[in-house]
Formats: C-alpha cells, structure tokens, sequence
C-alpha cells in the first residue's frame, strides 16, 4: 500500500505543479519585482521587417499598408517581403502598390516554407533588430515602437514577442488564446517568457543568422533560444497585433492545436541536451513546459487510475484530499490568470463550463500530441486556417501609376 501512496502522492505532486504550481510561483514573483512599462528611445533603432508570404494575393497588399501606417521613421524602417513561389497574384499586386522611397522590396525565395524564405533573406537585412511578422497580421501604429523601447529598456532583453489576439476566432480559440497569452505575460513578467507567436515577435539581429532548416515553429525556436543563451524574452502587452486568420470549425480548431502542440514538442526537445548551460529558471521553465506538453496528460490519467485503485481497496481519504488539495490549486491559478493585466478590448471573460470544456479538450490534444509525437513530423509548409477576410480595395490608378515608376 505505502508505495501505491508514494506514486499518489508524486502524481498529485505533478499535477499541481504542471497544473498550476508553476505559474502561481512566477506570479508571486511579478508581483515582487513589479516592472515598469518600456519607454521609446530617443534614438531609434533601425529595423528590418520580413514578411514571408506564399499566396497572399487578398492580404498582400493591406499588410503592406498596415506596416506602412506604422509610426516609425521610414529612414529606420526596411520592409523585406519574402516570396515562397507564389502561384497567385501576389507578387504583381505587391508590386504595383510599393510606393517610392520606402525602403520595400521584394524577394523571391528559391525555396517554400517560412523557414527556407526566412533563412534565404535574414543574412541580407540591414537593421539592428529583425521584426518577422505573418501576412495576416496587423500591427496597431505604434506596435513597432513599442517592440523598440522593450529592447532599450534592458540591454538582456534580446527577443520581444507582440501581444497577438484574435477578436473575430471562434470563442474557443479567443479561450485558449486568453489563457495562452495571460500564461506567457505572467513568464515574462516575473523572468523571461518561454516563447513569442509567430504573427509578430523580433530579435536582436547579431542573436541568429539562420534557422536550423528543419525548424517548424519558429517562434517556439526563437523562445527557447533567447533563453538558453541566457537572454530574456519579453512578451510585450504593448505592442499589440491582431492575427485574422484562425480555425473555422472545431474540426479545425483541433486540427490546428494538434499541429502546433507537436511543432511545439519538436522545438522545445531538441534545447533538452543544453540543459547544463542554461540558467536555474530557464531549466525550470524548459522543464516544466515540456512536462505539461508530453506529460501531463499522462500524469492525469495515473492519477486517475491510482485514485480508481485505493478507492476501490477502501482509501476514500487519499483521493478526496488529493483531488481537494487540487481544485484548491486550481482555483488559486484561475484567479492568479485573471489577475494579468491585458491591454484594454483585447481580453473577454468565459464562463466556468466554456473554460473547464477548453481546459479538457487542450487535455486530449495534449495527449493526442505526445501519443504520436513518435510518428507524426511536419515542415514549416503547411496549409492555412479559415478563410481570410474579403480582398482590400485595389490601389487607386493614380497609385498604381507611381507604383509602376518605381
């Protein structure tokens, strides 16, 4: 009996620690050291800004607008699209609305994939921090100048993830990206987040000249890198970007989830073996993260059947402490989560039934993901979610007509 209660024990221990432990603690600790907010450098850094895109004909060309709306100086400013061999309109009508003087060009990667098009342009950019933002990601105008004061703000923050939501997702995915966001906010607050969101982060540009080729989440890679090399990554509730693509369906909310759980797996596994260098919260969060992405489901399920067990053999008491020593722990993290401070129309609140159904369905990608995590590999192409919004209005002839002189 004592070692069925020393594995109960140990799995109750897991489970409140992947569960709600780790953020808990890291709350605490933001509470203690309170930063405070990232202001503007008098001088402004120069910035390249890549946007790699592959059939974006309906998008292209407000992307281009929206960057250009940008508050930031067009001296400052390098605005790189990276073509993918596009089969669409794409590259045509991104040509024909480039204005003159700044600073835009296009360039074709022989290669698709985000990862070959981004490793085809980084050793060509110009600018002291790399901006990699998707095409159906809009940045607010100030976005760029906020991901700037972060850096200047500590000269160890060396990897700034903009704020991403998605207003118009289906209300599971605004959950989950509620809950995701609030997660990463609470890492970045107390030391350093463990990943950005591929819709907008940046990086300090001496940091990496390339990609592994067969990375397939770039910004989980960008993450984990920043902080093995002992470097703080700041997920910025400044700079806000609104992604508008994103699962249409539930079908296809868990066929994304399943993707990016086994992406996410794929990138924080291959930092395992740099663990002796890394610094005491970086093994502690790499740790963690991998548990809660390939353990805890299982972790679940033995505790669930060691419960059934000593219920079974008369041990009511073990089970009831244990699962109320959990519903408290969980309790104390919901509120920890609501206790983030978010930007402003970004954030809207869920019912305990939506977030408890949210929590159990991340639980089967979760477990869905480790359980195939040996079988299923996938690449940085790969098709895109929900259908996008309809095609912005044409340039007027008169823009075109100087776009064509460019």
């Amino acid at each position: 009996m004592w070692v069925l209660t020393t594995f109960f024990a140990m799995a109750t221990l897991a489970l409140a620690w992947l569960c709600a432990g780790y953020f808990v603690v890291l709350r605490f600790v933001s509470f203690v050291k309170k930063r405070a907010a990232a202001s503007a450098p008098a001088e402004l850094p120069g910035l390249s800004v890549v946007i790699p895109c592959y059939n974006e004909a309906d998008l292209i060309v407000d992307k281009l607008n929206n960057l250009l709306a940008c508050d930031y100086p067009a001296e400052k400013l390098e605005i790189v699209f990276v073509d993918g061999g596009s089969s669409d309109s794409t590259v045509q009508r991104l040509s024909a609305a480039i204005p003159l003087g700044r600073g835009v060009r296009i360039s074709p990667s022989p290669r698709k994939g985000k990862t070959n098009q981004l490793n085809h342009v980084l050793p060509t950019l110009s600018g002291q921090i790399v901006v990699i933002t998707d095409a159906d990601g809009r940045l607010r105008p100030d976005a760029l100048k906020r991901i700037a004061a972060e850096f200047a703000s500590d000269p160890n923050v060396w990897v700034v993830g903009a704020y991403s939501h998605a207003p118009t997702a289906i209300w599971r995915d605004r959950c989950f990206w509620d809950s995701q966001n609030r997660g990463r906010l609470i890492e970045s607050d107390a030391f350093s987040s463990s990943i950005v969101i591929a819709t907008c982060y940046a990086f300090r540009q001496e940091m990496l000249s390339e990609f592994p080729e067969d990375v397939v989440a770039d910004d989980v890679y960008i993450g984990f890198l920043g902080n093995t090399l002992g470097h703080r990554v700041v997920y910025s509730r400044e700079a806000i970007v609104e992604e508008l693509r994103g699962p249409g369906h539930i079908s296809e909310f868990f066929g994304h989830k399943f993707r990016k759980n086994n992406a996410f797996l794929r990138e924080s596994l291959r930092f395992l073996y740099r663990l002796p260098e890394m610094t005491g919260f970086c093994k502690l969060m790499v740790l963690t993260r991998i548990g809660q992405q390939l353990l805890l489901p299982w972790a679940m399920a033995l505790w669930g059947l060691i419960a059934l067990t000593l219920l079974t053999l008369g041990r009511l008491d073990l089970p009831i402490v244990a699962a109320a020593c959990l519903a408290i722990t969980i309790v104390i993290t919901s509120q920890a989560f609501q206790s983030v401070g978010v930007p402003k129309g970004t954030s809207a609140r869920f019912g305990i039934i939506k977030l408890s159904l949210v929590f159990f369905e991340t639980l089967f990608v979760l477990f869905a993901a480790a359980l195939s995590y040996p079988f299923f590999r996938q690449t940085s192409s790969f098709s895109r979610l929900g259908s996008p919004p309809p095609a912005p209005q044409a340039p007027s002839p008169a823009a075109a007509e100087v776009a064509g002189c460019a």
